[in-house]
């Protein structure tokens, strides 16, 4: 069970729009603003990415395309197509902050997405064109139950924020691996006009995952607890990599950016966001991975001395 998190076609808020919000955030007991709201004050007010801005030189394409194919035209195409319609129905009594965080959340993923594809145009690399994905069966099935049941709307909303939280952090991993191999092939326009950038913008995203996420988890009982927690162990799949047609692109980017330690760079950290909140050991993270590595052979190198 993969939720799908975030809508498309929202408009851009203007400066008007974050005003008028300020008035409606809440604030702690003691006067001080909450973690969710300062998160999401932090989405809003962190530096854009503006398109205009990126500067595109590239001293060596054909080294940069042979090198960074693979993560380029997975990472682009997660951005492109993870801008799915259908929180709305999955959480249909979702906190009214959330709709504020995906109105700038889509805002940025769209730009991502057009940044990474006209990079990939310069180094003869095909872009996957940006657009909705849809909301898949058994989410509707899930937005059924969570219409029903203000208990099933909080476990709903956990699960949501904390795979939401892992797959951000995924992200801030892959594009900071993207990053040291551009600076070491001394790509650095890149390094500072984009990739900077989207390094932050995914912390900044990860901040308001996880912030929802620890707020509703401390409002769960012991049932809704063990039924968040068996789903995400269960169902866990690396964002972009839920399909079986999806993973070995995955694979071929693990390999590309973590060849040589993979499971510690990569795994053990989306492992650890999941562990920070369930408290749970059991390495579902690397059953994730591994799923999606055996779908190819460069990511079967990875996996062969484990037995897998």
């Amino acid at each position: 069970m993969t939720l799908a998190t975030a809508p498309g076609g929202r408009r851009s808020r203007s400066s008007s729009d974050l005003d008028a919000s300020q008035g409606a955030r809440r604030v702690c007991e003691n006067g001080s603003v909450t973690p969710i709201d300062a998160t999401l004050r932090h989405v809003e007010t962190k530096r854009p990415l503006v398109f205009e801005e990126i500067d595109f030189t590239i001293r060596d394409p054909e080294g940069l395309a042979r090198d960074l194919a693979a993560p380029l035209e997975y990472a682009q195409r997660v951005e492109a197509v993870v801008v799915a319609s259908g929180i709305e129905a999955l959480m249909p009594r979702r906190d009214p902050r959330i709709d504020e965080f995906l109105v700038t959340w889509t805002d940025d993923e769209q730009g991502h997405a057009r940044a990474l594809g006209e990079l990939m145009q310069l180094l003869g690399l095909e872009p996957t064109p940006v657009g909705d994905s849809g909301l898949p069966l058994h989410n509707r099935l899930i937005s059924v139950l969570a219409a029903r049941s203000d208990s099933l709307h909080d476990v709903v909303t956990t699960i949501w924020s904390l795979v939401g939280a892992m797959n951000e952090h995924l992200a801030m991993a892959a594009y900071n691996r993207m990053d040291a191999m551009l600076r070491q092939r001394g790509e650095l326009a890149l390094h500072h006009t984009l990739f900077r950038r989207l390094r932050a913008h995914e912390s900044a995203h990860k901040s308001f995952y996880w912030s929802v996420a620890a707020d509703t988890w401390q409002r769960l009982d012991p049932w809704q607890r063990r039924l968040t927690r068996f789903v995400v162990t269960k169902t866990y799949a690396p964002v972009g990599a839920g399909g079986s047609s999806d993973r070995p692109a995955l694979a071929r980017t693990v390999h590309t950016l973590g060849r040589d330690d993979w499971n510690e760079a990569i795994v053990e950290p989306v492992q650890g966001v999941a562990d920070r909140l369930l408290g749970t050991t059991e390495p579902f993270v690397r059953r994730a991975f591994e799923k999606c590595l055996v779908t190819d052979p460069l990511g079967l190198k990875l996996v062969a001395p484990t037995g897998i």
